[in-house]
């Protein structure tokens, strides 16, 4: 279990709360697709795209590897 976050080099608070975000961000993105599939008027906002999330995601993993 810990092997994990030494490769990382972070303390296990630190993965959680990472992790944690990313969860939300993706729950928030999956939910405003939800509603817009059901409500296609409704507009999913910048920030829950799909080229947002992906950005995110990608900067997110780029803050792992520095």
């Amino acid at each position: 279990m810990f092997k994990h976050l030494r490769e990382n080099n972070t303390t296990y608070l630190q993965h959680f709360v990472f992790a944690m975000k990313v969860s939300l961000k993706l729950s928030l993105s999956s939910t405003a697709f939800f509603v817009h599939a059901l409500l296609p008027f409704i507009k999913i906002p910048y920030s829950l795209n799909l080229d947002s999330i992906a950005l995110y995601l990608f900067e997110r993993n780029n803050e792992l590897e520095d």
